[in-house]
């Protein structure tokens, strides 16, 4: 081996070790979720984490508490799970504990909560952000808690089926005819992509929750339930994913007629 060629691979051992090490501190973060001096509210049915926004978080521990059993009743879990809601008081904070520093490079303004498996993160209401307001903050721990119970049927499950089945049970949001004049449909791709950047552009945020009421509506709550599970469309509905899929197309186009 030439002098020159063990130059080459001694830099490119340092730059992949440069590499690394940034990729590493990145992530610093998501080692702990729980920040400095945090103070924490203990409940039946969720514990909730907070900094310096006593009011905030009390106001979401009331209310996720109370709304919790009813959610995993629904999706069948019979025994508590250890759910721990993570409130930020400033949405920069909460971004990184999930993708770490390089988050904030993406100017994500509505990204505003997260699961990560049973653990909530969530920027406190208190500073909610430029897009969002106080409500939207708080009623988005209900969203995130749906996501963390669905963690614990199936922690690889669809994007498509976690959101929409977390839009459906927590926000409640009517489904406007305006959508369907202001918004394309989303394609088969986007609804099999489980990009978080695919769901939002594609129009997720809109349009998800109505796959699942379609869903409910034509199979029933207990197939539902199954294909969150299994993600198995031909042993719950006996057709393929694409086949369910057009048929929910058919569905939105005729929602209003």
């Amino acid at each position: 081996m030439t002098t020159k060629t063990k130059k080459h691979i001694l830099i490119l051992f340092i730059g992949i070790g440069f590499l690394l090490s940034g990729i590493a501190v990145n992530f610093i973060p998501t080692w702990n979720l729980e920040t400095k001096d945090m103070r924490k509210l203990n409940g039946d049915w969720v514990n909730v984490y907070y900094e310096t926004e006593k009011s905030a978080a009390q106001d979401i521990f009331t209310y996720a508490n109370a709304q919790t059993a009813s959610i995993a009743t629904k999706l069948g879990i019979t025994k508590k799970q250890k759910v721990n809601v993570y409130i930020y008081d400033h949405q920069s904070t909460m971004q990184t504990k999930k993708y770490g520093y390089a988050t904030s490079l993406l100017g994500l303004d509505w990204y505003i909560g997260d699961n990560i498996g049973t653990d909530v993160i969530l920027t406190s209401p208190a500073n909610p952000g430029e897009v969002h307001d106080y409500d939207d903050n708080k009623l988005a721990v209900l969203h995130e808690i749906v996501h963390a119970y669905i963690s614990v049927i199936n922690e690889d499950v669809d994007l498509w089926l976690t959101e929409g089945a977390a839009l459906y049970l927590s926000n409640g949001e009517p489904f406007y005819q305006a959508y369907l004049e202001s918004f394309p449909l989303p394609s088969y791709s986007d609804t099999a992509s489980n990009n978080p950047l695919t769901f939002s552009n594609c129009g997720g945020y809109t349009f998800a929750h109505t796959y699942i009421e379609y869903l409910e509506q034509t199979y029933g709550w207990d197939m539902v339930r199954k294909l969150i599970e299994t993600e198995n469309y031909e042993e719950c509905f006996h057709k393929s994913k694409k086949q369910i899929y057009e048929e929910w197309i058919h569905f939105l186009e005729n929602y209003y007629q």
